[in-house]
């Protein structure tokens, strides 16, 4: 997806939807801002998608 901005920087989303019968399905997700400095992350690792799962 192509998204227009003033700036620099990347956004990583991960996300994952839960569903239940006769429940409403839900969203859950996370997203991380990369703007290229030193040292920052660049994207999810594995512990990142674990707490997705414990949220």
């Amino acid at each position: 997806m192509k998204v227009t901005a003033k700036g620099s920087g990347r956004i990583s989303i991960a996300g994952l939807t839960c569903y239940r019968p006769g429940q409403r399905s839900r969203l859950i997700y996370r997203a991380m801002i990369h703007k290229g400095r030193k040292g920052e992350k660049k994207g999810f690792r594995e512990p990142d998608f674990a707490d997705l799962l414990d949220a």
